[in-house]
């Protein structure tokens, strides 16, 4: 779970984007008190492996300083290599910064971390964008939590809510309704999200009343565009960070999972939160194997 990893593996490329989030990463092991890990997969058909192990090495050098770091270099396949190290460790915090500061287009570029949050199992971090120059956000006393549909099921607020609590935030509860078009008779047969604000405001007070945690928990309704409201929802709520399911954080198109439009435009730290059963699945498998 968020709260309780005990683990954060830092998977970085050396590229500025892994450089701009090196303060968020030493916040998060502050604040988890939890052993760092910083990973590097490298292509030996490209890289050989001195060059690899010193690029490593100079790395966050200020991270040797902590109680408990450790730097693994793994020769392979980037998404192999990233799942394979995780896939066994349930109590960590996998943390992917985005490959391009630019935010140029890359035509048939398959998304890795999409890949990556389809496949695994664990909590991961990461950012939407971040603009060339600009530090990643670190702060995380605001935890937004994106709500948008009960079939999502509740795993990522229930971790986002218990992260609050630890930390003494604020869980902020976001949701937009469907603008009203020719389609929206359509909505009931493919969701069960709420089709007006004031049910919406409703469905969320039901879900906080679920939250039996000692934390303050705000709602933000809004109608309309998704990615139109969404950013103003996030301005007014004054969230550091956005909690999201799995299922809204990658959508499939015909090159691969990428991560969605909406999420990948924001600004501010996410954290993709997989099902609940995903977890207890995990911890059956590696019981079995202890057997």
């Amino acid at each position: 779970m968020l709260q309780r990893a005990t683990e954060i593996v830092f998977a970085t490329d050396f590229s500025d984007s892994s450089h701009a989030v090196i303060p968020t990463v030493a916040q998060w092991v502050h604040t988890l008190d939890a052993k760092l890990t910083l990973l590097h997969v490298y292509n030996p058909e490209k890289t050989y492996y001195r060059e690899a192990q010193a690029l490593l090495k100079s790395f966050f050098a200020e991270a040797d300083n902590y109680k408990h770091c450790e730097r693994v270099l793994i020769a392979g396949d980037v998404c192999e290599g990233i799942t394979a190290y995780c896939e066994r460790r349930p109590n960590i915090l996998l943390m992917l910064p985005p490959s391009d500061l630019t935010g140029l287009p890359r035509p048939w570029h398959r998304s890795m971390r999409a890949r990556l949050m389809q496949r695994l199992s664990v909590p991961i971090w990461t950012l939407g964008r971040i603009n060339v120059g600009d530090s990643a956000p670190s702060a995380d006393r605001h935890i937004g939590v994106w709500v948008g549909d009960p079939e999502e099921g509740m795993s990522h607020v229930r971790q986002a809510a218990d992260y609050a609590a630890e930390t003494g935030g604020t869980l902020h509860l976001l949701h937009v309704v469907d603008e009203i078009n020719e389609g929206s008779m359509l909505k009931p047969l493919l969701s069960n999200a709420p089709m007006g604000e004031e049910t919406a405001d409703a469905w969320l007070r039901d879900v906080a009343a679920t939250i039996d945690l000692d934390c303050n928990v705000e709602m933000h309704v809004a109608q309309g565009r998704v990615s139109r409201e969404l950013p103003q929802l996030l301005r007014r709520s004054g969230a550091d960070m956005l909690v999201i399911s799995q299922q809204s954080a990658v959508h499939p198109s015909w090159i691969g999972p990428e991560i969605n439009p909406v999420f990948r435009k924001c600004t501010l730290s996410l954290i993709c939160v997989p099902y609940s059963s995903r977890f207890e699945e995990l911890q059956r498998q590696m019981a079995e194997s202890a057997a």
